[in-house]
């Protein structure tokens, strides 16, 4: 069934105006308090809508990295997600329905919960569990998602809108993660060798366009050979493998790319762990955002705004020779063609290749793709 996607924008921009997305670093006062991060007592502020929490420190700490701010008493800071912050002894994120929550229940803390999501083939009891956290806190309509992108990406949004189908994360989970390095657990889609990291980032329209990538439906995906993937492997626990964050991770509804909503962003991370927003999206058109150049995108420059070309406006779902799947682009003779379930086994018949990390395409003959009923 077609859906109303002007609807769904609608209701999405509605909720990105009700509870917006809040810039990680505003020129002005910071409400700092003092908080609790594994043991010690450190000056804090929030960060990124309260996601994590800007510890500061005015001497040189293990993984403390130099504040940006000029003429600030702390010279040194930290990002650090909520869910590891006290404040008067108070998790800070029971404030906060946007959280992650651990069932109570005899031995079962956040460090239990995080060893299950890094150890594939669970137990069905296991499962649940996860099931459990990843469902206290899913994707809901006007939700702030982002995705790591590569410079060869953003010069093809550039050109047509459209949300690159497969892994993404909520930006409440990952707001920690600011530089390239810390980054690198989010799949591995990065520019090797860069001092930045791209990302693009967007509120939901629907909670529907998200999918966990767990077993059943995408079993396929973690039993792929290193030779047939791209990235990082995927574990199958809905979670990116990591050894000391929780990461729930999504997909786009069977792979697909959806529609660019208004007020997507382009943003770089650099590696003294700020981030700059290069690019807005309305109307059609990307419009610069800033002036420095802190970054180099080959194709793309960096002030000068873009009239995107080509417009998605629907997912097409179609089959092709009996294997599910959706188009990419097309022509009269020719069309690309993604796997909505790829695994080995459908690897061996279609001759699929991997273009990014979970999505695997080829080009067929339009003639032999139908439209999926």
């Amino acid at each position: 069934m077609t859906r109303d996607l002007a609807s769904r924008r609608n209701r999405a921009a509605a909720l990105q105006q009700r509870r917006p997305a809040v810039p990680a670093d505003q020129d002005q006062p910071l409400p700092i308090s003092t908080v609790e991060w594994q043991g010690e007592k450190y000056p804090g502020a929030p960060y990124a809508d309260g996601a994590a929490w800007e510890l500061f420190s005015a001497l040189p700490r293990p993984d403390f990295l130099p504040n940006h701010r000029q003429g600030s008493e702390y010279p040194y800071r930290q990002i650090v997600h909520c869910s590891e912050i006290l404040r008067d002894g108070v998790p800070v994120a029971v404030a906060d329905d946007r959280s992650l929550t651990v069932p109570l229940a005899p031995g079962v803390d956040l460090e239990y919960v995080r060893r299950l999501t890094q150890t594939p083939h669970l137990e069905p009891s296991s499962r649940v569990l996860l099931d459990r956290v990843r469902g206290s806190a899913a994707p809901a309509a006007g939700e702030v998602m982002e995705r790591p992108v590569t410079a060869a990406q953003v010069a093809r949004l550039m050109e047509t809108a459209a949300i690159p189908g497969g892994f993404c994360y909520r930006r409440w989970d990952i707001a920690h993660l600011c530089t390239p390095s810390a980054r690198s657990a989010l799949g591995g889609e990065v520019d090797p060798g860069e001092p930045w990291a791209l990302a693009l980032r967007w509120p939901a329209a629907d909670p529907a366009d998200y999918e966990a990538p767990v077993a059943p439906d995408y079993e396929g995906l973690t039993a792929m050979p290193s030779s047939d993937r791209r990235g990082t492997p995927v574990l199958g626990t809905g979670f990116a493998i990591s050894a000391s964050h929780l990461l729930p991770e999504h997909v786009t509804a069977d792979l697909t790319d959806l529609p660019l909503p208004e007020g997507a962003q382009i943003i770089a991370y650099t590696a003294n762990g700020t981030e700059t927003a290069l690019f807005s999206y309305s109307g059609q058109q990307w419009t610069p955002l800033t002036l420095e150049r802190r970054v180099d995108i080959p194709g793309v420059e960096i002030g000068r705004a873009y009239q995107v070309r080509r417009v998605l406006r629907e997912a097409t779902r179609v089959v092709w020779n009996g294997i599910t799947g959706s188009l990419v682009d097309a022509d009269d003779d020719w069309a690309r063609f993604r796997l909505s379930r790829p695994s080995p086994e459908v690897l061996s018949r279609t001759g699929a290749e991997a273009v990014r990390r979970g999505i695997y395409e080829k080009w067929v003959s339009r003639a032999e793709v139908a439209a999926a009923v």
